[in-house]
C-alpha cells in the first residue's frame, strides 16, 4: 500500500517518489512499482516503472539456494520514477493510479547487505549522503550500489540519491560509498542497498 507519495518537476524530468508498506502476510519478492497519470478528464498523461527496493534479504527454500530481495510483512520500501516526460503540468495531473506486482515464493530470511550510519554532507551542489555498505551473504557481490532517499518528518521521500561502485565486495566486506547530490536534504533518510550476486 502507498503510504506517501510526492510528485515534483525534476531538474530534467518528472519525477514521482513513492514511499510503500506490505500489509499483508507474506513476503513480496522482487516487487515492481507501475504508476500511471491522469488529469483531470482522465485521459493518460505519461506511465513508468521502477522496482522496489529493499533492506531485506531471503533464501528460496526450494532447494536451489537461490537469494532473493523481498519485502516483509510490515516494512516498508521506496521506489523512484524519474524518467516521465518534463512537459507534465503537475497542476493538470488528477490522480495517479498504481500498481505492484511481485513473486510470492516460499523463502526464509538471512542476512544480507546492511548499511552502517548514513552521513549527510551539505555542498553547493547540494547534499551527498556517505556511508559504509557491508556484505554479510555468503557470497561475493559486484556492482554494488545504494539509494537513498531524503524524507520529511512523515516519512515521505521528496528525492533520491544514488551512490554506485565497480568493485567487488567479497563475504565479510565492505565498501564506501558517496552518492550524487540532490536537492532536496529532508529532515532523516532511508537507505536502500543492492548488487550483483556472484555464484
Amino acid at each position: 500500500d502507498v503510504i506517501a507519495l510526492t510528485l515534483r518537476n525534476g531538474s530534467t524530468s518528472t519525477e514521482v517518489y513513492a514511499a510503500l508498506r506490505n500489509d499483508g502476510d507474506i513476503p513480496a519478492c522482487s516487487a515492481a512499482f507501475s504508476v500511471e497519470l491522469f488529469d483531470k478528464a482522465e485521459q493518460s498523461l505519461a506511465a513508468g516503472i521502477s522496482g522496489l527496493l529493499t533492506q531485506h534479504f531471503y533464501r528460496l527454500t526450494d532447494g536451489s539456494g537461490s537469494i532473493a530481495a523481498c519485502v516483509g510483512p510490515g516494512d516498508v520500501t521506496m521506489a523512484a520514477v524519474t524518467d516521465l516526460p518534463s512537459d507534465i503540468a503537475i497542476d493538470d495531473v488528477g490522480y495517479v493510479v498504481y500498481r505492484c506486482p511481485y513473486f510470492a515464493v516460499d523463502v526464509v530470511p538471512i542476512d544480507g547487505l546492511t548499511i552502517g550510519p548514513v552521513t549527510r554532507v551539505a555542498g553547493s551542489a547540494g547534499t551527498t549522503y556517505t556511508g559504509t555498505l557491508v556484505n554479510e551473504l555468503d557470497v561475493a557481490v559486484s556492482n554494488p550500489s545504494v539509494t537513498v532517499f531524503p524524507v520529511n518528518r512523515v516519512g515521505r521521500p521528496l528525492g533520491v540519491a544514488i551512490g554506485s561502485g565497480t568493485v567487488e565486495i567479497l563475504p565479510g566486506g565492505s565498501w564506501d560509498f558517496a552518492t550524487n547530490p540532490v536537492s532536496v536534504s529532508g529532515v532523516e533518510s532511508l537507505a536502500y542497498p543492492a548488487g550483483a550476486l556472484g555464484n
